[in-house]
């Protein structure tokens, strides 16, 4: 349900009534549709594969409740993690404190690995894609699912910000050999598009939106994968961004310091 005016949240006066409920949900400062509030209909159809009995984790879980509160209601067994305790502020709903690059629970645990707009960011917290990724189906069950949403063109390491979707592609093919990309907001017409970098050179005339994965786990897990070189803070920017994005950022910075 890629397309703005098909999802169920755009309402008669082309307006997205989703931006309502995600800043009430969320309560964090969101950008605009058609890129911040697609994470309510994306999850709306996360909950519905979920089914009483099911083992479920919610990977970057933060304050957003929804996955956890169903959980509860349909009768599945909820877990959550998160790097930290809090979020803009508030407590998370996480079960436990730890990184997706040490994730303690077992193999083949879960029926669902779940990660809403988590995965641009598991670089710049010292835990590689390709890594994230092997944990994620280390612990889903044969023919589980993983799904995980995550925006273009707007923020988190290189294959996100410079929308490699292929790049992304290979990555979960290494694991499952169905896997489908829906792109949400694609088109947004009559909601204008975002543009959020419209000065950096890279992004001119490339509009941000959510890709939304969906993968099984029926390939077994591949040999080999390692954690590899483990940065955090600014050396994981400088070793995970473009090029062409840290040396934006520092001219915007030094231009910001002139005027």
């Amino acid at each position: 349900m890629p397309a703005c005016r098909v999802c169920p949240y755009f309402a008669s006066d082309s307006s997205c009534t989703a931006q309502e409920k995600a800043f009430e949900v969320l309560a964090r400062p969101l950008p605009p549709p058609p890129l911040g509030p697609c994470i309510i209909p994306i999850t709306d159809g996360y909950l519905a594969q979920i089914g009483p009995g099911m083992r479920i984790l919610d990977v970057g879980c933060g304050t957003y409740r929804a996955i956890r509160s169903y959980c509860q209601t349909v009768g599945a067994e909820y877990e959550g993690i998160d790097i930290g305790t809090t979020y803009f502020g508030k407590p998370v709903v996480a079960t436990r404190i730890e990184n997706l690059a040490d994730l303690s629970f077992p193999d083949e645990w879960f029926d669902m690995v779940i990660g809403n707009q988590t995965m641009e960011h598991w670089a710049e917290s010292g835990c590689s894609l390709r890594w994230g990724l092997y944990q994620c189906f280390r612990v889903c069950k044969p023919n589980g699912r993983v799904l995980m949403n995550v925006p273009i063109h707007f923020h988190g390491t290189r294959e996100f910000l410079l929308g490699r979707t292929e790049a992304i592609r290979r990555y979960f093919g290494e694991f499952s050999s169905t896997v489908r990309f829906d792109a949400w907001g694609v088109p947004s017409t009559p909601i204008p598009p975002l543009v959020y970098f419209p000065w950096y050179m890279p992004h001119l005339s490339k509009p941000a939106f959510i890709l939304d994965i969906q993968a099984t786990k029926d390939k077994p897990l591949p040999a080999g994968v390692k954690r590899g070189f483990r940065a955090t803070g600014r050396l994981a920017e400088l070793w995970n961004y473009p090029v062409s994005y840290n040396m934006h950022r520092v001219v915007r910075k030094a231009v910001g310091r002139r005027s």
